[in-house]
């Protein structure tokens, strides 16, 4: 798994200040410039957006009133409401942005001390990404730690990655983290999206 910390943009997700590796959708953004449109993370037009295929006209019919009030209430490049004789509806917006891989680390990486916290932090992206911890490099002369293969026990048992800093150059993986494979994709996961899309993309500050 790629590494180069250039490959790396810091966010703050999840009330977290994290490293991430995050693939941008090109065609989607241009789409979305067009119309003036930044990042949706309203949770309530998501969730019913999520309901819709992209593309695809969905008779007004089919949709219950809170789902047509809340497409209502979208901005101009999310949906497209035909006021035709068809009366259908047409979900515009795809995500963005996803996120592949979260790593939490200190400024030079994480003691041995707050190892346990680090991997616990990590863990509550595992519904969104692959996630990862970013360890202190032990002094060349000690080697690695020697609780380091506990730390590796537990975070192999968590699917979280273990990296370390190296002198000069990307990090390098000690343990790489499990693959993500979402049992489902929910609103919560597109949420997570368009909040790293609305520190990236035109919304930034």
């Amino acid at each position: 798994m790629l590494l180069a910390e250039q490959a790396l943009v810091g966010l703050r997700l999840r009330g977290q200040q994290v490293q991430t590796a995050v693939t941008v959708f090109a065609d989607e953004v241009r789409r979305r410039s067009s119309a003036g449109l930044g990042a949706v993370d309203s949770r309530t037009l998501l969730t019913v957006l999520h309901d819709l295929p992209v593309d695809l006209p969905v008779p007004r019919s089919t949709l219950d009133a809170h789902a047509l009030r809340t497409l209502h209430t979208a901005p101009p490049g999310v949906v497209d409401l035909r006021e035709d004789e068809q009366s259908v509806v047409v979900r515009c917006l795809v995500p963005a942005v996803r996120v592949e891989l979260v790593l939490v680390h200190g400024p030079h990486g994480i003691s041995s001390r707050d190892w346990d916290a680090a991997v616990r932090d990590a863990s509550q992206f595992a519904p969104f990404c692959a996630r990862g911890v970013v360890v202190s490099p032990p002094a060349p002369e000690r080697g690695l730690l020697p609780d380091m293969d506990l730390l590796l026990l537990k975070a192999r048992f968590y699917g979280v990655g273990v990296a370390v800093h190296q002198p000069t150059g990307p990090l390098r993986w000690l343990l790489e983290p499990a693959p993500y494979r979402p049992e489902r994709h929910s609103a919560a996961q597109w949420l997570f999206h368009e909040q790293a899309w609305r520190q990236l993309g035109p919304d930034r500050s």
